[in-house]
């Protein structure tokens, strides 16, 4: 199985690099505009948070953020139950922090996500305008999954022609970056969110925010969050799966 998922990498790596040599563009600042509808689907919860907490808290009128696992294998010696009633509670309090009004967990155990297409498929995708979704370079079994998933949904159900898949980074940083988000003025808020979710990690906070002002550094501010942005077409292509 390690051999498969390394060819599996190693074709993706391919892709990846073929795509990337063929970008010419610098980053630009992710607008969102009052109509503007995202959707963010996290492999597990605090994924959301690290990847784009900053631009959710920005914008939250504009994000609906779905943790697509329970967090039931999160938290060390503890029962699954226990594990994922601490981890949705820490959720519900990230999503009120930020003041997000739309915000689900789906009741599937961690790791089992590439099982349960059916309850995935019933997202409703018709009117967003951005798709984000976690770096596959991660390696988690329930990010592959997601993005699984996802294709199938975008084979079967309607979607804007204008709809967008952004990747973020959660924990895996990007190779390639076609969009910024500016979050220098919500950069306490996101400590706190990550708190929330970390209280006993600082660093895992100090590494998050190390990258965000990494990313920050070609940009005009001094904190950023960055994605890697594919239309449905290419994003279909994607040979990861």
């Amino acid at each position: 199985m390690n051999k498969f998922l390394n060819r599996l990498k190693i074709k993706y790596n391919k892709f990846v690099f073929k795509f990337l040599s063929e970008q010419k563009f610098p980053p630009v600042n992710f607008k969102v505009k009052i109509e503007t509808k995202c959707l963010v689907l996290a492999p597990y919860i605090g994924a959301e948070t690290k990847g784009l907490g900053g631009l959710i808290a920005q914008h939250p009128k504009n994000f609906e953020v779905l943790a697509l696992t329970n967090g039931s294998s999160m938290i060390k010696n503890v029962s699954q139950i226990e594990a994922s009633n601490i981890k949705k509670e820490q959720f519900f309090n990230v999503m009120k922090h930020a003041r997000v009004k739309g915000y689900k967990i789906f009741n599937i155990n961690t790791g089992t996500l590439k099982d349960e297409y059916k309850k995935i498929s019933r997202i409703d995708i018709s009117e967003v305008d951005f798709i984000f979704v976690p770096n596959p370079f991660d390696s988690n079994p329930d990010t592959i999954a997601l993005i699984s998933h996802l294709k199938k949904i975008l084979k079967t159900k309607e979607y804007k022609k204008t709809l967008q898949i952004l990747m973020y980074e959660s924990d895996c940083a990007l190779c390639y970056v076609d969009y910024y988000a500016d979050i220098t003025n919500i950069a306490t808020a996101k400590k706190q969110m990550l708190g929330i979710y970390y209280p006993n990690d600082q660093k895992l906070i100090s590494g998050v925010i190390g990258l965000n002002k990494f990313r920050s550094i070609n940009q005009n501010c001094e904190m950023s969050e960055c994605f890697a942005s594919f239309f449905v077409e290419d994003f279909l292509k994607l040979p990861l799966i």
